[in-house]
């Protein structure tokens, strides 16, 4: 059994289309219109304060600006104010310990005129005052290098000149066994190791010794020889206590 179908035919009217589209247009305009107006008379009004609030907003920030770079420029001023203050207090605190070194130093010239004065009171003539010793460097045991000071002074009438030579001897122990140690075997220098002096009231002569690997020493032997060919001067000096007095110094 055949259905039959049926076409349905609708007419379109062309002007009314364009009516619709006309309508749609107008409507999409007075939409644009109404916006503008709401922007132009609704908005704007509040956009005024919001303006004002942003220029206050920027000077505000261009002055809390100014006030942190003068902030940095003080500081940096007291930065180097505080390091000029600093260098300064280093360099009166370096000039004070120059200044107490120097006395320190004058001290014990006093003491040591003041020594020397006192010693000679009871010993006219020459004589040998003092010696000091140092070790240079650290090293095991005894051996090793050491620096020493000799004082010589003289109490003579007239206030003559003392000229001559002095020697210097080591005696101690190696291996055991007694050893007598002179100052050419004390030295590397080639040249002659004697001391010569010239002096009118005293003098100081300072060098240094090498003493040899398993050598102890237990005293220092001094020896002037006046050029004149006077009786020499001799004076021992026990090892520990020239040692002990530099320590003390």
């Amino acid at each position: 059994m055949s259905q039959n179908r049926q076409l349905k035919v609708t007419w379109v009217d062309p002007s009314r289309q364009r009516r619709s589209r006309w309508l749609l247009g107008g409507l999409w305009l007075l939409s644009l219109i109404v916006m503008y107006v709401a922007v132009r008379y609704l908005l704007v009004p509040e956009i005024a304060p919001l303006e004002r609030s942003l220029a206050t907003t920027q000077d505000s920030e261009h002055s809390l600006r100014l006030a942190l770079e003068t902030a940095q420029t003080e500081l940096s001023r007291e930065r180097r104010a505080r390091e000029v203050a600093e260098l300064a207090l280093e360099d009166m605190q370096q000039s004070l310990g120059q200044r107490q070194d120097e006395v320190a130093a004058l001290r014990a010239d006093v003491s040591f005129y003041q020594r020397l004065i006192e010693g000679g009171a009871q010993q006219p003539g020459l004589w040998i005052h003092d010696l000091r010793m140092q070790r240079d460097g650290n090293g095991a045991g005894q051996g090793g290098m050491y620096r020493y000071r000799l004082t010589l002074a003289q109490n003579l009438k007239r206030g003559k000149s003392a000229e001559g030579e002095v020697e210097l001897a080591v005696t101690g122990s190696r291996g055991g066994q007694l050893e007598r140690l002179d100052l050419a075997k004390l030295t590397s220098d080639t040249a002659s190791p004697d001391m010569q002096y010239a002096f009118k009231y005293f003098q100081q002569l300072e060098g240094t010794i090498l003493l040899p690997e398993n050598f102890e020493p237990s005293a220092i032997q001094i020896t002037m020889k006046p050029k004149s060919g006077g009786s020499s001067i001799r004076r021992e000096f026990a090892w520990a206590d020239a040692n002990h007095k530099e320590e003390n110094s």
